[in-house]
């Protein structure tokens, strides 16, 4: 077997397991944006996100830490499911290049 190909195995199976981590970690974050509405002077924050078809509204409340808490979990699963999408593109190549 050559270098190359040795190492190019070597990389899909370190794509493989950093998908499996990653895919479970965006398991357990919640799922979602935060819409924030104005009603009169006080401002309420809700989650908003699709289940089938349906968009539901959960109310959050106006709590500054837990919405920050929130928002936190929201931009940390955008930024997993991206970092998905390009070792995808990856997995793909290095099976491209081992045929198979």
């Amino acid at each position: 077997m050559s270098v190359l190909v040795s190492i190019v195995l070597e990389e899909k199976s370190r794509i493989e397991k950093m998908i499996s981590s990653y895919e479970q970690e965006v398991g357990t974050l919640i799922k979602g944006s935060l819409v924030c509405k104005k009603v009169k002077s006080k401002v309420y924050y809700y989650l908003q996100f699709r289940e089938g078809k349906k968009t539901v509204s959960s109310y959050v409340g106006s709590d500054a830490t837990k919405v920050e808490e929130l928002r936190e979990q929201i931009n940390r699963r955008r930024h997993i499911e991206a970092m998905l999408k390009g070792l995808r593109t990856e997995y793909a190549q290095a099976i491209k290049l081992i045929g198979g």
